[in-house]
C-alpha cells in the first residue's frame, strides 16, 4: 500500500505481530503487543520484512517497546540472519528493563551492522539517516 505523509510516498504493510512502513529512504518497524518474541515468531516477522523490501537494502528503526521478552534463539537469529538487507538498526526502547535486554543483545548477540539504542524516535531517524542511499 502506498500512500502520502507530510508529501513523501510512503509504502506501507501490516502484519500479524508488526506494522511497517519505508519512509524517505527509511524502513520503520511498529512491533505490536507481544508477551514473548520466540525463534518461530522471529522468523516470521524477518521473512515478512524481507518481503516488504523487494531485495532491496535499508537503515531499519524497530520500535519494540511492546515487546515484554525475547528468547536467546530469537536474540540469536535476529542479530545474524535476521540482519540480511539492514544497513543499520535503531531500536526504540522505554523502560530500563528493555533498555538492559536491547544492550544485553548488542553487546552479547553482536549484531552484523550499526546499531543503536534511542528513546526518541525522532533521534533515531536522525542517526539512520546518515545510512540511506
Amino acid at each position: 500500500m502506498l500512500d502520502s505523509v507530510e508529501g513523501s510516498a510512503v509504502r506501507r504493510k501490516e502484519t500479524a505481530y508488526v506494522k511497517m512502513f519505508i519512509q524517505d529512504g527509511i524502513f520503520q518497524a511498529d512491533f505490536k503487543p507481544l508477551e514473548l518474541l520466540d525463534l518461530p515468531t522471529a522468523q516470521l516477522t524477518v521473512n515478512d520484512r524481507l518481503a516488504f523490501f523487494e531485495q532491496q537494502a535499508y537503515p531499519c528503526l524497530f520500535e519494540v517497546t511492546q515487546i515484554k521478552q525475547i528468547t536467546k534463539e530469537a536474540r540469536d537469529f535476529m542479530a545474524k540472519e535476521g540482519n540480511q538487507l539492514v544497513l543499520a538498526s535503531a531500536m526504540i526502547v522505554n523502560s530500563p528493563m528493555l533498555k538492559m535486554i536491547a544492550n544485553f543483545y548488542i553487546m552479547v548477540n553482536k549484531p552484523q551492522n550499526p546499531t543503536q539504542l534511542f528513546t526518541n524516535r525522532q533521534q533515531a531517524i536522525e542517526w539512520l539517516g546518515q545510512f540511506t542511499k
